[in-house]
């Protein structure tokens, strides 16, 4: 695979047609791609959600669009990872199995797949040395892995935002993650980051450490929103004269300078828990700084992200076709259960947990930058830009809309 021959497209297709149902001729890399059968397996392909441009031609190189989804194919697949598909092997029967059984899980046009490590890898090896590319290392949690395929997330956005650099992107986020098991199944990580140019850093961590220990977090026994909790009593009434919905919550995060905070966190939140939850965010973050410094230049940027205020879609579970999954929801049962029905209540909880957040992470910035850590540092601040619930796909996670609107504040 290392010896590539160039093949000259033949013809250039630009409609999509249905696919036959015979493979004549091997299609992928080094084969005899006919037009005819490099279109058929497009189309396969395009149906089951892999980006690929169904054209009927294909340039006999490892970045091309339909070799990458055949190598993604087979990996996901368990099948041997040849960029080849030859008529009625493995591949070709497991293909046109899979178009046969598929149910559309498309949210619009946009879709997306990632691709499994091992062909993700295998091209960031091969592009990282190349002088014009920007070699970024994307690592966290579903922010930029959201566990349902075929559906846009961070990472995907913003690679598109940013793909005039020409992105040569590794990623290692996983959903559901910590930043302690990101730390601890730092192995990879450690591997790329110490044996090749890296130049961008993206990091999502913190809300999986945060959001399932909210029992522990909060204090019991406040259920209403007490008037001594805000500084303005005009403000507080015209609140408490909104029904719940979109529009409460944006003037919620509208009004949150009206808060008394030293009052609010008093009352609400277990000061000892969430600062040892803090704590030990905050050391995995550092653990990671100190990876990134000792093979880092000043060119080296490490971003790191604040999440948006969850509060459009309480209760709300991912989900595949209208199924839920068994994930989630992570903060509304915690809420039912305190017994806290106040929406300003649970507004100004999560409001303040998310700022509370950004304060943490300005304090691991300034610690880079005090102890005169090598790399650069950014704080990306989503606060507020989600601000209704068609940005929302479920309690904690943007949808495909949100997280382009989210892409366009990161600028590599």
């Amino acid at each position: 695979m290392e010896n590539l021959v160039s093949n000259i497209p033949v013809i250039q297709n630009r409609n999509p047609v249905n696919p036959r149902r015979i493979l004549n001729n091997s299609v992928g890399l080094n084969a005899v791609n006919n037009p005819a059968d490099v279109l058929q397996i497009q189309n396969y392909l395009n149906a089951l959600g892999y980006p690929v441009q169904t054209n009927g031609s294909i340039a006999n190189s490892q970045t091309d669009n339909t070799i990458i989804s055949i190598l993604n194919f087979q990996a996901n697949n368990g099948v041997q990872v040849t960029g080849i598909i030859n008529p009625n092997d493995q591949t070709y029967n497991t293909l046109k199995q899979l178009n046969g059984a598929s149910v559309s899980l498309s949210e619009e046009f946009d879709e997306s797949l990632h691709q499994p490590f091992i062909t993700n890898s295998f091209i960031f090896r091969r592009n990282a040395g190349n002088a014009n590319t920007l070699n970024v290392i994307f690592e966290g949690d579903s922010w930029l892995d959201y566990p349902v395929p075929r559906i846009l997330d961070l990472y995907d956005t913003i690679t598109d935002h940013n793909q005039r650099l020409n992105l040569n992107c590794l990623h290692l986020a996983k959903f559901g993650e910590t930043t302690s098991q990101m730390y601890a199944d730092k192995a990879n990580f450690v591997q790329y980051i110490s044996g090749y140019r890296i130049d961008r850093i993206y990091f999502s961590g913190g809300g999986n450490d945060v959001f399932p220990q909210l029992g522990r977090i909060l204090n019991p026994g406040v259920t209403l929103f007490d008037a001594s909790f805000f500084t303005d009593a005009a403000k507080l009434n015209e609140l408490k004269s909104m029904s719940s919905g979109d529009s409460l919550y944006q003037k919620c995060i509208q009004y949150k300078r009206y808060l008394n905070t030293t009052a609010f966190d008093a009352a609400l939140f277990n000061t000892v828990n969430l600062n040892g939850i803090f704590t030990v965010i905050m050391r995995n973050y550092l653990g990671f700084g100190s990876i990134i410094n000792a093979h880092s230049t000043p060119n080296t940027i490490f971003y790191m992200h604040t999440y948006d205020y969850p509060l459009f879609k309480l209760g709300v579970r991912p989900s595949i076709v209208g199924v839920d999954l068994p994930l989630g929801p992570w903060i509304k049962p915690v809420l039912d259960r305190l017994g806290i029905t106040d929406e300003i209540l649970k507004a100004y909880i999560i409001i303040r947990l998310l700022d509370k957040f950004y304060a943490l992470l300005l304090q691991i910035k300034n610690h880079f930058n005090y102890y005169g850590y090598r790399f650069q540092s950014r704080i990306i601040d989503y606060r507020g830009l989600l601000n209704s619930s068609e940005y929302w796909r479920d309690e904690i996670h943007p949808n495909s809309g949100g997280a382009r609107r989210l892409s366009t504040r990161v600028n590599f």
